[in-house]
């Protein structure tokens, strides 16, 4: 049985875990750059055994949390572009969002004005009618209590 990469291990690499995940894939990309190295330097592409020996060495505390702090780095700025990328757009549907509301709010304003105006004018009409009643009736010299004293009998 072969053993293990102990530095998949140490990192915590699961599926629900981007930081290690990158953080792995950081150390495997260093792992490649001293595997091309060391072909060039020795003509030969390391053992399975150089290999793990290259794993246990940079599976130190410090090189784990550099590869960690790395991977926070990298995925900061990833996460930084993305947003910078799609900042207009937020942007644009903020203020259409902010239009919207202000353009329901005058329009309740408006309804509501419109409303009071068209009450105003209703009101001045009944009243014109009635004044005319009252003048008619006073003169045409009709009596309206008389009337409704008779009425009553």
């Amino acid at each position: 049985m072969t053993e293990k990469n102990p530095v998949f291990e140490a990192l915590g690499v699961d599926d629900e875990n981007p930081e290690a995940l990158t953080a792995y894939g950081l150390y495997k990309c260093h792992k490649r750059a001293w595997a091309r190295d060391f072909e060039r330097s020795r003509g030969r592409p390391p053992t399975v055994e150089e290999d793990l020996a290259f794993a246990r060495a940079v599976a130190t505390a410090d090189q784990l949390a550099r590869y960690r702090k790395n991977a926070d780095d990298l995925l900061i700025g990833f996460a930084s572009r993305m947003v910078e990328d799609v900042r207009p757009v937020i942007e644009q549907e903020a203020i259409t969002v902010r239009i919207e509301q202000a353009a329901a709010q005058v329009e309740q304003r408006s309804s509501f004005a419109r409303q009071v105006g068209q009450g105003l004018v209703a009101t001045a009409i009944n009243t014109f009618v009635l004044v005319m009643l009252a003048l008619g009736i006073r003169l045409l010299g009709v009596d309206l209590l008389s009337v409704l004293s008779q009425l009553g009998q």
